[in-house]
Protein backbone atom coordinates (compact mmCIF):
# COMPACT_ATOMS: atom_id res chain seq x y z
CA UNK A 1 0.00 0.00 0.00
CA UNK A 2 1.19 3.44 -0.86
CA UNK A 3 2.13 6.05 2.09
CA UNK A 4 -0.09 9.01 2.05
CA UNK A 5 1.96 12.26 3.20
CA UNK A 6 0.41 15.39 3.96
CA UNK A 7 1.99 17.22 0.93
CA UNK A 8 -0.05 14.37 -1.24
CA UNK A 9 -2.81 14.43 0.97
CA UNK A 10 -3.15 18.25 0.49
CA UNK A 11 -3.15 18.61 -3.23
CA UNK A 12 -5.81 15.79 -3.78
CA UNK A 13 -8.01 17.75 -1.70
CA UNK A 14 -7.16 20.95 -3.33
CA UNK A 15 -7.44 19.15 -6.35
CA UNK A 16 -10.99 18.41 -5.61
CA UNK A 17 -11.84 21.57 -4.59
CA UNK A 18 -10.95 22.69 -8.14
CA UNK A 19 -13.31 20.17 -9.48
CA UNK A 20 -16.49 20.60 -6.89
CA UNK A 21 -16.10 24.59 -7.65
CA UNK A 22 -16.27 23.37 -11.89
CA UNK A 23 -19.52 21.40 -11.20
CA UNK A 24 -20.85 24.22 -9.03
CA UNK A 25 -20.92 26.80 -11.67
CA UNK A 26 -22.03 24.49 -14.30
CA UNK A 27 -24.92 23.31 -11.66
CA UNK A 28 -25.57 27.35 -11.70
CA UNK A 29 -25.96 28.23 -15.24
CA UNK A 30 -29.35 28.71 -16.26
CA UNK A 31 -29.93 26.24 -18.90
CA UNK A 32 -32.25 27.09 -21.68
CA UNK A 33 -34.39 23.95 -23.22
CA UNK A 34 -33.83 23.41 -26.66
CA UNK A 35 -37.64 23.61 -29.15
CA UNK A 36 -36.75 20.11 -29.79
CA UNK A 37 -36.77 18.83 -26.10
CA UNK A 38 -39.52 21.50 -24.81
CA UNK A 39 -41.85 19.27 -27.43
CA UNK A 40 -40.78 16.05 -26.13
CA UNK A 41 -41.53 17.09 -23.06
CA UNK A 42 -45.06 18.38 -23.51
CA UNK A 43 -45.78 14.79 -25.11
CA UNK A 44 -44.32 12.74 -22.57
CA UNK A 45 -46.41 14.99 -19.74
CA UNK A 46 -49.43 14.27 -22.07
CA UNK A 47 -49.05 10.60 -22.42
CA UNK A 48 -51.04 8.26 -19.51
CA UNK A 49 -49.13 6.82 -17.05
CA UNK A 50 -50.94 3.39 -17.83
CA UNK A 51 -48.57 3.32 -21.12
CA UNK A 52 -45.21 3.03 -19.26
CA UNK A 53 -43.39 0.29 -18.66
CA UNK A 54 -42.71 -0.82 -15.40
CA UNK A 55 -38.88 -1.27 -13.69
CA UNK A 56 -39.88 -5.00 -13.17
CA UNK A 57 -41.18 -5.20 -16.78
CA UNK A 58 -37.55 -3.85 -17.74
CA UNK A 59 -35.67 -5.55 -15.26
CA UNK A 60 -37.41 -8.93 -17.36
CA UNK A 61 -36.17 -8.22 -20.56
CA UNK A 62 -32.85 -7.24 -19.93
CA UNK A 63 -31.72 -8.80 -17.20
CA UNK A 64 -32.32 -12.29 -18.63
Amino acid sequence: MATATLERVYADVEEIKLQLRKLTRLVEEDFELSESAKKELEQARKTPRSEYVSQKEMEKEFLR
